[in-house]
């Protein structure tokens, strides 16, 4: 069993699912070409480690089966990207540098009162999809606002301040 976690996007949120890769690959060899039964069974998967509140359980499902069909190569209909919140990407394979970013991000958005969504990319496949870029670096709704260094607290804090309150 797995502790990986893999966040997908389930209506505007992006929600962490402990041990994605692993039922994937499992359900892959089961090779099911019953779309609402390949559903029901991952879902059925997703549950056994992780919470599904039943009031959401058709978004869980759809949204699953879309990760699942990227996953095996199938056709899947396109991710919405809108969001309920900010997203904030620290880019940077995770050294003390990357790590310190990330810490300070996630306190400013406390001192801030802001609820966004904070990743730390380490692969460095995912990271160069942002280009030519040095790390650490800070990207605020798919905007690089900080390339290969790190600021003092006070200019992150003022940074993502001017980027996120509105």
């Amino acid at each position: 069993m797995s502790d990986e976690i893999t966040m997908i996007k389930i209506g505007r949120h992006e929600i962490g699912i402990i041990g994605l890769s692993e039922i994937f690959e499992t359900m892959k060899l089961k090779n099911l070409s019953d779309e609402e039964e390949l559903k029901e069974q991952l879902l059925r998967l997703v549950r056994g480690q992780n919470y599904v509140p039943d009031s959401h359980t058709g978004e869980y499902a759809q949204a699953i089966l879309r990760e699942y069909k990227i996953y095996a190569g199938l056709p899947a209909e396109p991710v919405d990207e809108q969001s309920a919140f900010p997203s904030l990407k620290i880019l940077g394979p995770g050294c003390y540098v990357c790590d310190k970013m990330e810490q300070d991000v996630k306190s400013i958005l406390l001192e801030l009162n802001i609820a966004a969504n904070v990743a730390h990319i380490r692969d460095v496949n995912q990271i160069a999809e942002y280009g030519m870029v040095r790390t650490p670096t800070l990207v605020i709704n798919g905007e690089i606002v900080v390339n290969g260094r790190s600021l003092p607290h006070s200019q992150l804090k003022s940074l993502i301040g001017q980027k996120l309150k509105k």
